[in-house]
């Protein structure tokens, strides 16, 4: 069975557009200079990049778990239209944004190469253990019955979630502009960040239970990602004083939350079942591959929300 690459699934398309845009154009740097590489560099009134460099290191990270549980998914034989236009887009993001964090992308508002020798590192080693996959989510998209092809993606998504955390805490080193954001509002928007990427590691969990590929592993992980995903919801919305987050500060980003608690229990009740040994219908898998869909769009709005909210504050 074959699907057109081209299926208008505006739905996905606009979720990932929705993530090279969430923060609007660059900043305007407000110290007058930064150290980058050893060497004093002035910075005012020079556009910077940094923010949407460090966007986009955060956004390579659900994406390397994205066509995973894509992949997954979609030989499954679950949702296949849907899962199809998922892994095809995903995967073509990932392309593009590690393209761009190393030679520029001025749509994505990245203005120039990269100089950083860490960073240059990071994306080389990135790039070899994409070439491992990249073959297999062709295959993949030729063939949706192609389990093998998936499994490769499968086995090699972990380690792409490594490296690619990685480059993110080395760009957040590189990059970052204590001016321009609190500490505490920068934990708020990596707490979220991360959110993003455990709406497709769920996702992956449950498919490799269902489609009984490492299956035990799968149980074990989801068990503990359910466990970090609601509670990270429910810190962020009412806070938790003892690791230093504060509860929702405003109605939209409160809202927000509200929405991404009412739809995570309608998740939680089927993975638990899947945690119990219990097996699900084809439509409650397709629910869960969509409802944490829908929760990742809804994050990444939040993730705006948050960024919005501490610029408002400086």
């Amino acid at each position: 069975m074959r699907i057109s690459r081209t299926l208008p699934r505006q739905l996905y398309l606009m979720m990932i557009t929705s993530l090279c845009t969430m923060f609007g154009a660059g900043t305007i740097a407000a110290e007058p200079a930064h150290y980058r590489n050893g060497t004093l560099i002035a910075l005012r009134d020079i556009e910077s990049d940094a923010a949407d460099r460090v966007r986009l290191v955060g956004i390579l990270r659900t994406l390397s778990q994205q066509v995973a549980a894509a992949s997954c998914t979609l030989t499954s034989g679950i949702d296949v239209e849907e899962a199809y236009e998922v892994l095809a887009t995903s995967s073509a993001a990932f392309e593009r944004y590690v393209a761009a964090l190393q030679h520029g992308d001025e749509e994505l508002h990245i203005l120039g190469v990269e100089t950083d020798r860490g960073i240059l590192h990071d994306l080389a080693a990135i790039e070899a253990e994409w070439s491992t996959i990249d073959g297999a989510i062709d295959a993949v998209l030729a063939d949706v019955t192609d389990v093998d092809s998936s499994h490769i993606i499968d086995d090699h998504s972990n380690r792409l979630l490594e490296l690619t955390s990685t480059l993110s805490t080395d760009v957040v080193g590189v990059y970052s502009n204590p001016y321009e954001m609190t500490s505490r509002d920068a934990f708020l928007i990596e707490i979220t960040g991360r959110q993003l990427m455990l709406t497709q590691k769920l996702a992956r969990d449950a498919c490799e239970i269902w489609s009984d590929y490492h299956a035990d592993l799968g149980k074990a992980d989801l068990a503990e990602n359910m466990v970090v995903f609601e509670n990270s919801l429910h810190a962020l919305r009412f806070g938790l004083p003892a690791a230093g987050i504060t509860a929702a500060p405003n109605d939209v980003i409160r809202d927000g939350l509200d929405r991404l608690l009412a739809r995570w229990a309608i998740i939680k009740v089927n993975q638990q079942t899947l945690l119990d040994g219990g097996t699900l219908n084809d439509e409650q898998k397709t629910e869960i591959f969509r409802v944490l869909q829908l929760e990742l769009a809804d994050l990444e709005q939040l993730l705006k929300d948050y960024k919005e909210y501490s610029e408002r504050n400086h």
